[in-house]
């Protein structure tokens, strides 16, 4: 059998494995972002929605980590209304905020902060014992970057450490 025979072969059976995938229609997808899993089948996916390279702000005495209107409307507030979880997102713009669970992946422990809208800015703030928690415990400075993403099957935040700050030269 010549190489190009070898060839069609081997393209058919591809061809006919191809046939065997299934297609989702709108409301098989729409299911599944409901339930916050996708059964598709794709390369990389970045779970980190929220990255961010920390002010001094974010690890100073203010005790608290500062996120903009456009990563929690986009990344949390969608999320939760899809999962039907309406009630939270109303507390989130209450002045107590909503508590939620922070998954810490490189520690393997789990914590609880606050989320909640910030008084005197267009942005949210994770408070609570964010300070004692994470910036200590971590040793978290300025120019850290870290990810965060809200897990529907979990109920809470992942969070990772993705970058450390470069050394600062010593003088």
């Amino acid at each position: 059998m010549s190489g190009h025979e070898d060839d069609e072969r081997y393209s058919r059976r591809q061809a006919k494995r191809l046939r065997r995938f299934s297609f989702y229609t709108a409301e098989e997808e729409a299911e599944e972002r409901l339930h916050g899993v996708c059964t598709k089948l794709g390369l990389y996916h970045d779970p980190w929605k929220i990255k961010k390279v920390l002010e001094q702000s974010d690890v100073n005495n203010l005790c608290r980590l500062m996120i903009s209107r456009r990563m929690v409307q986009q990344h949390i507030v969608k999320v939760w209304e899809r999962a039907g979880r309406f009630e939270d997102v109303q507390r989130l713009e209450e002045r107590g905020g909503v508590g939620v669970k922070v998954w810490d992946c490189n520690r393997g422990k789990e914590f609880e902060l606050v989320l909640k809208k910030h008084v005197s800015t267009d942005c949210y703030v994770f408070c609570g014992t964010w300070r004692s928690q994470f910036v200590s415990e971590r040793e978290l400075q300025k120019g850290d970057e870290i990810g965060l993403f809200w897990c529907n099957y979990s109920h809470c935040f992942f969070f990772s450490v993705l970058a450390r700050a470069p050394a600062q030269p010593s003088v």
